[in-house]
């Protein structure tokens, strides 16, 4: 309980990153492309999470894409939704976000690609993010 008390909203780290910069000795408060790196690099676990893996969060991932899509027809709306929801649910940074899929790749027909664009409201942070996200063949999602 002690470690909830000297807890700061100021920073702007994910949880394990401040557990394990407190572990370490180093505090400090991020810069604005340090606080993009660090929710991509949450989003890129929370993306590539399955749901049902976490006893603690069973809702945290996303779901299988066999199962979201069998009764979808559109494949790329479905899984907009579902990158979107995920990002809302597990992204306390981002309190807006829009998932538009990209052009279909003639090259590789079983990769997707999304572009995210995402209002960070936190603390003195107010700002637009966008980046984007690729999801390959082997339904691991790479973030860039």
């Amino acid at each position: 309980m002690a470690g909830l008390l000297s807890w700061r909203r100021d920073r702007s780290g994910s949880l394990f990153e401040r557990i394990q910069k407190q572990e370490d000795g180093i505090i400090r408060r991020s810069s604005s492309g340090s606080l993009l790196a660090s929710i991509k690099k949450n989003l890129n676990q929370v993306l590539n999470s399955h749901q049902g893996g976490s006893q603690s969060a069973p809702m945290l991932g996303v779901l299988d894409l066999n199962d979201a899509t069998s009764s979808s027809s559109d494949f790329r709306q479905s899984i907009e939704r579902i990158v979107r929801a995920c990002i809302i649910d597990y992204e306390p940074r981002i309190n807006w976000v829009e998932v538009k899929a990209g052009q279909a790749d003639e090259q590789d027909p079983l990769a997707l690609n999304f572009h995210i664009l995402a209002h960070v409201g936190f603390d003195d942070v107010n700002d637009m993010i966008e980046f984007n996200i690729h999801l390959d063949k082997h339904q691991r999602y790479h973030l860039s």
